[in-house]
C-alpha cells in the first residue's frame, strides 16, 4: 500500500498534533481552574467577576480559527515579534478552551454545598487547605465528564493548525494527497487516528470516573 511509504511522516504529524493538544490542554486547565476558583460563588468579588466575564465572553465568542489567525498574524505584527505557527496556534487554542474550562470549574465548585465551606471555616482551615483538600477534589469529580468533553473537543480543534501551515496530522495528510492524488485512504486513515486518540481519552475518563465512585464506597 502506497501509504506505508508515508508512515514516518504520519507519525511525525500525529506527534505534533499530540504535542499541541497536551500543551494547550495543560494551559487551558491551569488558566481555567484559576479563573474558575476566583469567580466561584464563595470567593468572587465584583472586580474579578467583571474581568472573568469579559475573558470568558471573548474566549468563547470568537471562533478558534479566527483566534489562531489573530495569534499568528495580528498580535506579532502589532507587538513587533515573531512566533512560530505551532506556538501561536497552541496559545490560541488554550485561550479559547480556557473560557469553557473556567465555566465548568466555576459551576463544579458552586455545586459543592456551602456547608462544606462553613465546616472548613469552623475547623480553622486556611483557604488554600480548604480548596486543595475539600472543595476542589469534589469539584473536579463533579465536572469530570464536562472537562473530558472539552478536552476531546480541543483534540479535534488541533486540525486547525493546518490552516497556518503547521505540519500536524491533517496537514501531513493534505501534503500526501497533493503528491499521490488519492484522498480517500488518506482521509480515512486520519479519521481513524483521531478516533483512536478520542477512544484513549474516553477510556481514561471512564477509569477516573469509576475510580472516583469506588473511592466513595
Amino acid at each position: 500500500m502506497i501509504l506505508m511509504l508515508y508512515v514516518p511522516l504520519l507519525i511525525k504529524g500525529a506527534s505534533i498534533t499530540l504535542g499541541a493538544w497536551i500543551l494547550a490542554s495543560m494551559l487551558s486547565l491551569v488558566i481555567g481552574t484559576f479563573l474558575g476558583i476566583i469567580s466561584c460563588r464563595e470567593l468572587v468579588s465584583r472586580r474579578w467577576q467583571v474581568l472573568v466575564t469579559i475573558y470568558t465572553f471573548v474566549a468563547k465568542g470568537v471562533p478558534a480559527y479566527v483566534q489562531i489567525l489573530i495569534a499568528y498574524f495580528v498580535i506579532p505584527a502589532l507587538c513587533g515579534f515573531n512566533i512560530s505557527g505551532f506556538w501561536a496556534a497552541t496559545w490560541a487554542l488554550a485561550f479559547c478552551s480556557s473560557g469553557y474550562v473556567t465555566q465548568i470549574i466555576r459551576a463544579s465548585i458552586n455545586s459543592v454545598s456551602r456547608g462544606q465551606w462553613e465546616a472548613c471555616q469552623v475547623l480553622g482551615y486556611p483557604l488554600r487547605a480548604t480548596l486543595e483538600r475539600v472543595i476542589l477534589p469534589q469539584a473536579f469529580k463533579n465536572g469530570l465528564p464536562a472537562l473530558f468533553g472539552e478536552l476531546e473537543q480541543l483534540l479535534k480543534s488541533t486540525a486547525l493548525l493546518a490552516t497556518i501551515g503547521v505540519t500536524e496530522l491533517t496537514r501531513t495528510g493534505m501534503n500526501i494527497i497533493s503528491r499521490e492524488l488519492n484522498p480517500i485512504p488518506v482521509y480515512l486513515l486520519i479519521a481513524v487516528v483521531y478516533l483512536i486518540f478520542a477512544a484513549v481519552l474516553q477510556i481514561l475518563a471512564y477509569y477516573l470516573e469509576q475510580r472516583g465512585e469506588y473511592g466513595q464506597r
